[in-house]
């Protein structure tokens, strides 16, 4: 009875110190855009354990684009969102308070494929592109490096809205267009095909704010100490993303629900390896990008500067502590 007693006051004092720390988590929703490696990083601190690391429960809730993101963000459902810079520069414009607060990918990711008979970028006069949308980050895209190709994208071809990755891959295999844009893993399965690859925007290195995580200026006034909690997983999250391959790779193929190892490969290689910044300071050069091109259509954006869309205080505390040298062993 005795042996028992002290068993039970074990288990009762163990009880008694684990629900203190489980109620330290703190409870955060956070929102992702795009079922993406680009912005895989947010699932990887999650699966990988980061946020709890930094006791952190966080609810990973998909919203289809990153305007939605954007509406749930400013009504108060989500305080940080996974999105592209020009969901917060063209919030921000209409009056609110978002803010990029780090970036995972800086440039434009996509690669120009086209039909077997193209060989050259030059040979696309006269042609058809496929891409997502008129004015989404594709379309922009598409123009910019075209136009540093030395080519006209106003003049010299069409570009067609045709929606989805899968539905302009279908267009230009039924000749409906010459060319379209793509992402890893899909650029495997293109090439499988005999379909060449005419442009790899990424080294062209034009500067965009693409996937990057975004808040408001009152959130992060409020919750200082969360929202560095959450830079903080998310930077492991990169490093993790880019040193432990096959645990990434994992978390990837449930993610993309993807069982093809060679396109888990080339989504690594290309996406975590080549584009996603060790570092993940927001661009001012990418948010300049944007306000160029906006400038075209809203006079107001011309008047802005890219330093008013951006809060890289998070990232620059972890820099100035030494945590990306540590991580990366410089």
């Amino acid at each position: 009875m005795k042996s028992n007693f002290i068993l039970g006051l074990g288990l009762a004092l163990a009880l008694y110190f684990a629900n203190p720390a489980d109620a330290q988590l703190r409870k955060l929703n956070m929102a992702y855009t795009a079922t993406s490696p680009y912005q895989a990083v947010v699932v990887i601190a999650k699966d990988a354990g980061f946020f709890k690391k930094y006791n952190l429960d966080v609810t990973l809730i998909f919203m289809g684009g990153g305007s939605l993101g954007i509406q749930a963000m400013m009504g108060g459902d989500v305080p940080m969102i996974i999105a592209d810079g020009s969901a917060a520069v063209g919030s921000r414009l209409a009056g609110s308070d978002a803010v990029v607060i780090a970036s995972f990918l800086n440039t434009f990711p996509y690669s120009l494929v086209s039909l077997p008979e193209i060989k050259r970028v030059e040979q696309l006069k006269g042609g058809r592109i496929a891409i997502s949308r008129f004015g989404s980050a594709a379309d922009t895209g598409v123009k910019m490096a075209l136009a540093k190709a030395g080519l006209n994208p106003d003049r010299d071809m069409t570009l067609l809205q045709i929606g989805a990755q899968t539905a302009r891959f279908s267009a230009l295999q039924a000749k409906t267009v010459e060319a379209t844009i793509i992402t890893p893993p899909f650029t495997l399965t293109t090439r499988k095909l005999g379909y060449p690859t005419l442009l790899e925007m990424a080294d062209q290195n034009i500067p965009f704010q693409m996937g990057g995580l975004l808040s408001t200026r009152g959130y992060l006034k409020s919750n200082p100490d969360t929202a560095q909690s959450v830079m903080r997983a998310l930077a492991e999250a990169i490093h993790f993303y880019k040193k432990e391959k096959d645990a990434s790779l994992k978390i990837l193929a449930r993610y993309l629900k993807i069982d093809d190892r060679d396109a888990l490969e080339e989504t690594h290689r290309e996406v975590a390896l080549k584009v996603v910044p060790e570092k993940p300071y927001p661009t001012l050069a990418g948010i300049q990008t944007i306000l160029d091109e906006l400038g075209r259509r809203n006079p107001k954006a011309k008047a802005m500067r890219p330093e008013e869309f951006v809060d890289s205080s998070l990232v620059k505390k972890l820099d100035d502590e030494g945590l990306f040298d540590r991580l990366y062993k410089r």
